[in-house]
């Protein structure tokens, strides 16, 4: 069961893609997100950069690419 919470950017990505290492679970992470970069530029923009993730970033990502 997913929890809707603040992770690091390496472990939600590890959610979504737990047979990676952190770091190319976390670049597979940003390309499905760079997929939305153009309904969603605002949103994404102020993800773009965070180590961790806050509660609404990660509600924002389960809105656009569902839960892991």
């Amino acid at each position: 069961m997913f929890i809707l919470q603040s992770y690091p950017r390496k472990e939600l990505a590890q959610l979504y893609f737990p047979g990676l290492n952190p770091r190319s679970a976390y670049m597979n992470l940003r390309n499905w997100l760079l997929e939305h970069k153009d309904t969603h530029p605002e949103q994404l923009k102020q993800i773009h950069g965070r180590r961790i993730l806050r509660k609404c970033d990660v509600a924002l990502i389960v809105e656009l690419i569902g839960e892991p």
